[in-house]
């Protein structure tokens, strides 16, 4: 019981400090000045979802969320979607979603305030190839995704991993109309940049002899 309560500590702490890091550098984008203007883009981003998708979206948002609180308050009655994995496991989890945190605040300081929650380009938006932008052109995701596995990890719960699973899925269907969108803007400087590139980790060059 000690260990469990640990381990949901452990993952709220972890949770809240990844919602400081993005809400600090929410702040310094000049998209995100105020909460209607969130709340518009997301509702862009929304019109632009099939209408299976969305249904798809509300249900494992309402089970997935519903399971989310039911892990974290841990009543008695509630321990059929525990994964008896053992507390090794739930320690990876740890030791995999903290080292993402930092590398998303590098992240971020790259970027600086060209980030914004929806698909879009900023006023005079450049083109960013430095720092982890060198060799990966989507290294905010990778962060995101391997900080959630952890999350997945630390919960070894079913419905945990369903909710976050799921959101990495949703994330990683925006990729291809992100690059897309990019190639629009920069042409042939971005598809110069794609071939020295990884979508999310460092390509791999074969020697040739």
């Amino acid at each position: 019981m000690v260990s469990s309560l640990f381990f949901r500590i452990s993952f709220l702490m972890l949770w809240a400090t990844f919602g400081v890091v993005r809400g600090y550098y929410a702040r310094k984008t000049k998209t995100h000045e105020s909460l209607s203007g969130v709340t518009e883009k997301l509702k862009a981003a929304e019109r632009d979802m099939s209408t299976a998708f969305k249904i798809l979206t509300g249900v494992i948002t309402v089970v997935g969320g519903v399971g989310l609180i039911l892990y974290l308050l841990a009543p008695p009655w509630w321990t059929w979607t525990y994964l008896p994995l053992g507390e090794w496991f739930q320690w990876l989890g740890i030791f995999v979603a903290i080292p993402p945190i930092f590398y998303l605040i590098w992240v971020h300081r790259h970027l600086d305030t060209q980030w914004s929650i929806a698909l879009e380009l900023q006023e005079d938006h450049k083109l960013i190839k430095t720092g982890p932008y060198k060799k990966v052109r989507h290294p905010m995701y990778l962060g995101i995704f391997i900080y959630t596995i952890g999350l997945i990890f630390i919960s070894a719960d079913i419905l945990v991993f369903l909710f976050f699973g799921f959101s990495i899925w949703v994330n990683y269907r925006r990729i291809p109309d992100e690059e897309q969108m990019m190639i629009d803007e920069f042409g042939d400087e971005y598809r110069e940049y794609m071939e020295h590139s990884g979508k999310l980790l460092p390509p791999v060059r074969r020697k040739h002899k």
